[in-house]
């Protein structure tokens, strides 16, 4: 996956440095699903069957260029894997995934964010954070249903933070105002960590920095959440909407790296963006 190839590449780079730039997660549960402690615990990517649920969206397409409107999107979803080094996480992935596995993690957000109109009739659409929280669950009882929208507050709750800056871009592939009118896009969130449960992650990630990436649609299967925390979706109008949701988060401690780490890890990543230049040719 997408996502997975540039966690490697991050563990492969920061590891090098001999430093610590990740924590630990304490996955253990009853047996035979003991995990253990995952070791390198760098992030979370989370299942591309999730959903989004904008409210409150007032553009249409008869908006004009830079044109504003402040909306909430509320995201939940099931994590697909962990970045770690761990070689047998143990981890349940919903449907449509395998959906087995000894515990499940989740998470749910709230997010406020500001979109303007880019482009005539509103085809192109430039979107601003302006706040979110977050918050990570896990549960060894796993029962995460996306086209229920139940199961995913019910776990312990082992990491929260805030959202602080971000972006994201979209082009409609239908009228904007029309249910459905997002067509793709995407972004990256920067945020805090505001709280850890030290009994499963080790060492505090308390007051670090973690990143994200936004992918809109997901690939692959998708089932619309028919609820958020028991708030019923209903159905899609122009203003309040579902829509798939693909994202990962990464979490890192503060540490700073000699500055050769500094220069492998500037190649390395001069090196993705290369790769991928070479791709789309």
């Amino acid at each position: 996956m997408k996502k997975a190839i540039t966690s490697a590449l991050v563990l492969a780079l920061m590891s090098a440095s001999g430093a610590t730039y990740s924590a630990s997660l304490d996955t253990t549960s009853a047996a035979p699903n003991d995990d253990g402690v995952l070791q390198n615990f760098l992030g979370i990517d989370w299942h591309e069957n999730a959903s989004g649920w904008v409210q409150g969206f007032d553009l249409t397409a008869a908006s004009n260029i830079g044109d504003m409107d402040t909306f909430t999107f509320t995201y939940q979803a099931f994590a697909g894997s962990i970045a770690t080094s761990s070689l047998y996480p143990n981890l349940r992935v919903g449907l449509p995934g395998p959906a087995v596995g000894g515990y499940e993690l989740t998470t749910y957000q709230t997010i406020t964010e500001k979109a303007t109109c880019t482009a005539v009739n509103c085809t192109s659409i430039s979107i601003a954070l302006v706040s979110g929280t977050w918050d990570v669950y896990f549960d060894i009882t796993p029962d995460a249903n996306t086209g229920a929208g139940t199961g995913f507050l019910d776990g312990v709750k082992i990491l929260s933070g805030t959202w602080d800056t971000g972006f994201t871009n979209f082009g409609a592939n239908a009228p904007v105002g029309t249910p459905g009118a997002m067509g793709t896009g995407g972004g990256a969130f920067t945020g805090t960590v505001t709280m850890t449960d030290n009994a499963y992650v080790n060492p505090d990630l308390l007051g670090t920095d973690l990143q994200a990436s936004l992918f809109f649609p997901g690939i692959g299967s998708y089932t619309r959440s028919a609820a958020f925390n028991g708030v019923s979706t209903g159905t899609d109008t122009p203003t309040n909407f579902v829509l798939q949701t693909d994202t990962s988060q990464s979490f890192t401690q503060v540490t700073v790296p000699e500055p050769s780490v500094v220069a492998i890890m500037g190649a390395g990543l001069l090196g993705v963006g290369f790769a991928r230049r070479r791709r789309k040719v």
